[in-house]
Formats: C-alpha cells, sequence, structure tokens
C-alpha cells in the first residue's frame, strides 16, 4: 500500500502541474514511431481533457481519470459468490507521453474485471490478486517512424479483448479472453511500415516470476476499413507457479489467434478464432495434455454514426458478442483442478449484449448475458456445487472518462 499511496501522491502532483495547460484533442499524436498505446472500443472515448500538457522542450503529456460502478444480478452462482452486487468497478488514472523518441504510459489505481462463465470478484482483492495498483507502466523508445521498442509492465500480445471494462465494448470479457494472459512484463519490439504491422514480444507468460514466454504478431490492412491478424504466444519451457494471475495451465500454455476487423461509420465487425494448447509436463504436475478451440463474433452497430471513425460527444451504440468454445485433452484435473473452461471434453456458448450511451465524459451501459456450459467436470462449472450448467447476468455499468 505504500507503493501504492506513493503513486497516487505522484500522479496529484503530476495532475496540478497540468492543470492550466491547453486542451486534450483526439486527434492522433505525431508520434514518430509505432507504439502501444492505451487501446479503446469503438463504443466508448476519452474526450477533451484539461490535463495535457504540449511542450516542444518537453513533449506532449496527458492525463486520463477513470470512475466507474457496476450492479449486477446473476443465476447460479457458484460458492462463495453473491448473486448480486453494487459499488464501484474503476477508479484510475492514466497519464502517457505520445511523443518523442521516449515515450510512456503509467497507469494506477484499482479495477474489477468481470468474465462471463467466471465469479465476480470485487476491485480491491481483485487489484490485490492480479497486477496490484500499477497494472500497467512501461517506456517505448521510438528512433523513427518505422520502429519502437517497449519495455516494462503492459498489455500481452494476442486475444482479441482488452483488459478493463471500459477499453471493450461489452462490459465483461468473452470465454476466449478467460484462456489468455492480458497483462505482462518485459519487452516489445513493434515495427509499422505502410499496410504492414508486426511485433515479437518476450515477456513473463501469464504474470509469472519467470521470463520464458516469446511471441509474435503481424497484421496487413486489407482495404480502408479492414485488417487482418495472426498472431502466436507460448512459454519456452516449464513453470509450476500456479496463482490467481497466474494459473498453471494457461501460464504452459502455446496461443495461436487470428483476428479480422471491419469498421465504417455504423458497424463495427471482429470475428476471431483462437487455439491453445497446454503439452504435458510431469515435473511440474501437468499429467497429460489439454487444448482448446474457440470463435468468437464481436460486433457494434452505431446508432449515432461515428465521424471519420471517431465517436461523437453523443454517441449510442448497441454492441453484441457470441462465442463457441470447446476444451480437448487427457489431462489428470485432480492434479490441476483450475483444468481449461469446465474440464476435458467441456464445451461452451455465450450471448452478450450491451447498449452503451456516451455523453461527452459520461456513460452507461445496460448488459444481458447468457452462458451454458456442455459436459462439465463435475463440481466445475454454476450454482453452490458447481452442478448447474448456465448462468444469466444482468449488469449496468456507468461512470466518467475523463
Amino acid at each position: 500500500m505504500n507503493a501504492w499511496a506513493k503513486a497516487i501522491r505522484l500522479l496529484f502532483l503530476i495532475s496540478g502541474l497540468l492543470g492550466c495547460s491547453q486542451v486534450f484533442s483526439q486527434t492522433a499524436s505525431d508520434a514518430p514511431g509505432p507504439v502501444l498505446g492505451f487501446s479503446m472500443g469503438s463504443t466508448l472515448g476519452f474526450t477533451e481533457n484539461p490535463l495535457q500538457l504540449n511542450s516542444d522542450q518537453y513533449g506532449d503529456w496527458s492525463v486520463q481519470g477513470v470512475a466507474t460502478g457496476l450492479s449486477f444480478r446473476q443465476t447460479n452462482p457458484v460458492a462463495n459468490n453473491s448473486s448480486d452486487y453494487s459499488g464501484f468497478s474503476n477508479a484510475q488514472m492514466i497519464l502517457q507521453k505520445t511523443n518523442g523518441p521516449v515515450q510512456l504510459l503509467v497507469q494506477t489505481g484499482l479495477y474489477a474485471l468481470p468474465a462471463i462463465g467466471a465469479p465476480y470478484v470485487r476491485p480491491q482483492p481483485a487489484t490485490e490478486s492480479n497486477f496490484d495498483y500499477l497494472p500497467q507502466a512501461y517506456v517505448s523508445l521510438t528512433p523513427n517512424e518505422n520502429w519502437s521498442l517497449a519495455i516494462g509492465k503492459m498489455p500481452a500480445l494476442g486475444g482479441g479483448e482488452s483488459v478493463f471494462t471500459y477499453q471493450n465494448i461489452n462490459i465483461q470479457r468473452g470465454l476466449l479472453w478467460t484462456q489468455t494472459h492480458v497483462i505482462t512484463q518485459g519487452m516489445q519490439l513493434n515495427f509499422s511500415k505502410d499496410i504492414f504491422t508486426a511485433s515479437l514480444a518476450w515477456n513473463n507468460g501469464a504474470y509469472s516470476d519467470v521470463y520464458n514466454w516469446l511471441g509474435g504478431s503481424a497484421g496487413v490492412k486489407t482495404g480502408d476499413n479492414s485488417n487482418v491478424t495472426v498472431s502466436w504466444t507460448g512459454a519456452l519451457s516449464g513453470n509450476s507457479q500456479n496463482t490467481t494471475v497466474t494459473p498453471l495451465l494457461q501460464n504452459n500454455s502455446q496461443i495461436a489467434n487470428l483476428i479480422y476487423q471491419y469498421q465504417d461509420d455504423r458497424w463495427s465487425v471482429m470475428p476471431y478464432a483462437q487455439y491453445t494448447y497446454v503439452p504435458m509436463n510431469t515435473a511440474i504436475g501437468i499429467n497429460g495434455t489439454s487444448q482448446s478451440l474457440g470463435l468468437a463474433l464481436l460486433s457494434v452497430y452505431h446508432v449515432t454514426p461515428l465521424e471519420n471513425g471517431v465517436a461523437p460527444k453523443f454517441h449510442v451504440s448497441i454492441p453484441a458478442r457470441f462465442e463457441y468454445q470447446s476444451s480437448y485433452g487427457n489431462n489428470n484435473l485432480a492434479n490441476n483442478p483450475a483444468g481449461l473452461m469446465y474440464g476435458p471434453g467441456s464445451a461452451a456458448w455465450s450471448g452478450t449484449l450491451t447498449p452503451t450511451v456516451q455523453w461527452g465524459k459520461v456513460f452507461a451501459r445496460g448488459e444481458l448475458s447468457y452462458v451454458k456450459a456442455f459436459n462439465p467436470l463435475a463440481g466445475q462449472a454454476f450454482g453452490a456445487n458447481g452442478l448447474n450448467n448456465n448462468q444469466t447476468r444482468v449488469m449496468i455499468e456507468a461512470g466518467l472518462l475523463f
């Protein structure tokens, strides 16, 4: 908590220094090279912000804030998980330097990470058992317009959804998301030229204490409004660590994604496929192989059309997500109770609908989600005894992005 308190004091000091600076604009910065950045979906976005400094000598700096709360009710809660909850979901500040040969991003605060088909964890225990009070902090070295090297604590390669609720078109992340890792520590080399982008990463995988993961991605712009990305990331050696943020099987996996994205002023569409593989490694307690294969379709209809790809000040949208995922393998779950999905041979589908409205800095969205598991291992599904095969959630999230 001492480190958290120091980080908050530092950010408030910076906020005070930037308070009289010029207004933030959503226009892309004049960054000399490709950077990771803080990605946002097409339904929510940061708006004009007075906490920005533009200086020829010190570069372009900005501070964003996030304050959100949510409320939900769910059927068939697992043991020790409530059937309803109301409270805050995010309280964060984000500091960025977005141009020059040295750029950076620092994010601090509390957060919840709700996901389809998984127990809900309140923000404080979620923060402390995942990425702590400083979930992202990295420096990006950008020598020219084509290359950058990011070093620190950053988003992981692969997957179709980002980490925090407000970054995504849905409040909850999906079934495929739960098989990936989303924040990692290490370094990532990025290249971008014309219609082609590529990244190469070396890191500690699912936020473990071993730097034994390697990954790469490549993307091609296939039209004015579309692109295709393929990625692979995986462990090069075994690691017996097994915690909430570093599950044994996921931290020893290989993950491949194929993602297509299309966006115009009315529609945003992203179908993608994901395959994961966990090899047998009896030395660390993985006594068989495990695999999962998932397909997802994420789409948004913009009732209020985007304006050249940017949401207007008042924006209404209707996002939806549909997924199917199945698991295979002969892993002995007696020694690996976390398993992939709901046990070997299990499968599930989910549907999520999230009507959203944002007016300036204020947003609100409701969500109806349903997940059904097939062939779950006894005790690994829903309900107090893990024997129910479905779960419905009705959720509301509202807050400020400033």
